[in-house]
């Protein structure tokens, strides 16, 4: 009787496809945020806004001049729109290794200041 040693190791799942997307988008968000600025981001998330895998960043600021530095360091321009409610959105899409980062505040409260500044 012969004996026949059979590996039973368990190979790794591959990765989904949207993982390096994802993995992508969140590098890019946190270079981009990494331009030296005094504001912490409120809130900084990866979105797929198709469904595609196809991820890109969003960063949002409670202020403006975060934005403005960003968006200087990066040689973006900002926009202005109205918000719903009749507010103001300040945005920058920024390109980081090929991927958009988005940078953007509404009504900054100190929006008068950095514009003027």
């Amino acid at each position: 009787m012969s004996t026949e040693t059979i590996d039973t190791a368990t190979q790794p799942a591959p990765a989904p496809a949207w993982k390096r997307g994802l993995e992508q988008a969140t590098a890019a968000t946190w270079k981009a945020i990494g331009v030296p600025t005094q504001a912490v981001p409120f809130c900084v998330v990866q979105k797929d806004y198709e469904g595609r895998g196809e991820y890109a960043g969003d960063v949002c600021y409670q202020l403006l001049e975060p934005l403005l530095q960003i968006a200087a360091a990066y040689d973006v321009p900002v926009s202005e729109s109205t918000a719903g409610g009749g507010g103001t959105t300040y945005s920058a899409v920024v390109p980081v290794d090929g991927i958009n980062v988005t940078i953007w505040t509404t009504n900054p409260a100190d929006a008068p200041t950095a514009v003027e500044g």
